[in-house]
């Protein structure tokens, strides 16, 4: 990271040459995005190994569902950097927590479920893949809220409290997974808001 801003040195603190505000945040979120990136090349391999020796289709679909996710969570996070390291400018962060979906969460439960012949007899390793999907989603959240409240500025903390709640919407998804593989007939409706928090 130190050579990204060399050109900077001997300006004033808080600025950049291209008079940016609050250099300091346009450092952390570099850094931290390269953290997120990694993060979300994490996900996507825990994802696609999942989809691909799931136990039932409801499974399969929604991990894929999350590798894609993820696939585009990666892509638009190194846009986000790459633009940060080139021109140092936070005011873009605005408008990139803003990022649309092509589905909600509750929709692509939803679709998994449709067309799915299961009910079948879940073994303990289904739960515990899903619990540790869970705790994936779990730690990219805290990463995202702990962000936020490190960043001065207004751009740099929307973008990563919208990132805590990319998080928490998959956590539900997969919650929702759980509670539905684990109990079939006892599940009756799709809930969110399952309880995260940044520590």
């Amino acid at each position: 990271m130190v050579g990204a801003f060399a050109r900077d040195a001997g300006h004033p603190p808080g600025k950049s040459r291209s008079g940016g505000r609050h250099m300091s945040d346009v450092t952390k979120c570099i850094e931290i995005l390269g953290d997120a990136i990694a993060f979300e090349e994490e996900g996507i391999r825990f994802f696609t190994e999942h989809a691909e020796s799931a136990g039932s289709g409801v499974e399969r679909k929604i991990f894929q569902s999350l590798a894609k996710d993820e696939q585009g969570h990666r892509s638009y996070l190194i846009g986000l950097r790459d633009d940060l390291i080139r021109t140092h400018n936070l005011s873009p962060l605005a408008a990139a927590a803003d990022h649309p979906h092509d589905r909600s969460p509750r929709q692509i439960f939803e679709t998994a479920l449709e067309g799915v012949k299961d009910p079948y007899r879940y073994v303990e390793e289904d739960l515990e893949i899903l619990k540790g999907a869970m705790e994936v989603e779990r730690k990219g959240y805290t990463m995202y809220a702990k962000a936020a409240a490190t960043m001065e500025t207004a751009e740099a903390r929307r973008l990563f409290e919208h990132l805590a709640g990319e998080e928490q919407s998959h956590y539900d998804l997969l919650k929702n997974t759980y509670e539905y593989i684990r109990d079939p007939q006892g599940w009756h409706e799709y809930e969110e808001g399952g309880m995260l928090d940044g520590g």
